[in-house]
C-alpha cells in the first residue's frame, strides 16, 4: 500500500510539474521570497505538491483496489491534471472578478469626467452668450 501511494504521489507530482510548465510557457518557476505580502512563493514545488496530493487522494478513496499499475498510473495522471484544472479555473475566476471591478471603476471615472467636461462646456457656452 505504501508503494502504491508513493508511486501515485510521484506520478501526480510530475503531472503537476508538467502542467506548471505548460501554464508558465515552458519556464520552471523556482521558489522565492515575496516582500508583499511577506511570505514564500513556492513556484513549481506547489504544483508538484498539489498534483501529488490529488493523486494520493484519488488512489486512496476513489480507486481503493488499484491492482494494476496501468490503472494506478492513469488515475494518478487524471487526478494531477484535474487538480491543476481546478486551480486554473479558480485563478481565472479571480482574475475575471478583478477585471470586472476595474472596469466598473474605470466606467465611473469616465462618467464623472464626462459630466465635468459637460459642465465646463455649458459654462463656456453661457459665457459666450453673455459676451455677444
Amino acid at each position: 500500500m505504501l508503494n502504491t501511494l508513493l508511486i501515485a504521489g510521484l506520478i501526480g507530482g510530475f503531472t503537476g510539474v508538467i502542467a506548471h510548465l505548460i501554464r508558465s510557457e515552458k519556464v520552471l518557476v523556482f521558489p522565492k521570497k515575496r516582500l508583499r505580502p511577506k511570505g514564500i512563493q513556492l513556484g513549481f514545488i506547489a504544483d508538484f505538491l498539489i498534483g501529488a496530493a490529488a493523486a494520493i487522494f484519488a488512489v486512496t478513496y476513489l480507486v481503493p483496489e488499484a491492482g494494476q499499475v496501468r490503472t494506478l498510473v492513469g488515475v494518478s495522471i487524471l487526478a494531477g491534471m484535474s487538480a491543476e484544472h481546478v486551480l486554473l479555473q479558480r485563478e481565472l475566476n479571480t482574475q475575471s472578478a478583478k477585471s470586472e471591478a476595474l472596469d466598473s471603476v474605470l466606467a465611473r471615472e469616465l462618467k464623472s469626467e464626462l459630466e465635468v467636461e459637460k459642465a465646463k462646456s455649458k459654462a463656456l457656452d453661457q459665457t459666450n452668450d453673455k459676451l455677444k
